[in-house]
């Protein structure tokens, strides 16, 4: 996490774009097969594993990972370490869901500053982008869904005058408090996913996607997992 956090702070320090991906099993599933996605996540700045399996298959490709880091952990050190230099713009999630999030943000990091919210419904693409600007923000967490948010980022992140783009999937329903993360021994066993299954069944059809990632691991080594090559 600490190298992350000093490579957003040399970000922050630039006046370039600079799009961030946390990607997890199922983003890397998805990348092989949906070519404006996985041009995206090879278009970013950097890629940082949001899941164990992600971790495990960038070792297992020759990539030195040192450790997973999630959304909502990168978000909750960004506020606490990196406060003053921040002016955060958070779009996303469901009405009223960002503002709770960003109040919580507030909590968490002496002199954060945030620079506006705005939800995920919207169809006008130039009015946010120009709300973003506006704001003054120099980074822009996301928090649209896989892969929505990093097309998203990719398109109009440059637009918006931000260093820092951040797809965060479901950061803000865990800091608002609208979803309970999984317990410490489900994190540090990589069991999230299974933790959300058992509390929303719903979820199986995208745990499908779990085992296409192990086989194309263990059959494309280092190829399988190349969306991550700048990690």
């Amino acid at each position: 996490m600490a190298q992350t956090l000093d490579t957003l702070r040399g970000y922050l320090k630039t006046d370039k774009f600079h799009l961030v991906v946390t990607i997890g099993s199922e983003m890397i599933v998805r990348a092989q097969t949906d070519h404006e996605f996985r041009e995206a996540v090879r278009g970013a700045a950097l890629v940082v594993p949001d899941s164990i399996g992600a971790v495990l298959a960038a070792r297992y490709g020759g990539y030195p990972v040192r450790e997973r880091v999630t959304g909502v952990e990168l978000t909750q050190n960004m506020a606490q370490q990196m406060g003053p230099a921040l002016r955060i713009f958070l779009l996303g999630g469901a009405p009223g869901v960002a503002e709770t999030a960003a109040h919580r943000l507030l909590s968490m990091g002496p002199g954060v500053h945030i620079a506006g919210t705005h939800d995920g419904y919207f169809k006008d693409d130039a009015e946010i982008v120009a709300q973003v600007k506006a704001s003054g923000a120099n980074v822009l967490l996301v928090a649209l869904g896989f892969p929505r948010q990093e097309l998203w980022l990719s398109r109009h992140g440059a637009a918006c005058g931000v260093q820092v783009g951040i797809g965060v999937g479901g950061t803000f329903d865990v800091l608002s408090g609208r979803v309970q993360r999984a317990p410490m021994v489900f994190q540090k066993l990589g069991m999230e996913w299974f933790y959300r299954l058992a509390l929303q069944p719903s979820r199986w059809r995208r745990m499908l996607a779990l085992p296409k990632f192990a086989l194309r691991v263990l059959s494309g080594g280092k190829q399988a997992v190349k969306p991550m090559a700048n990690s």
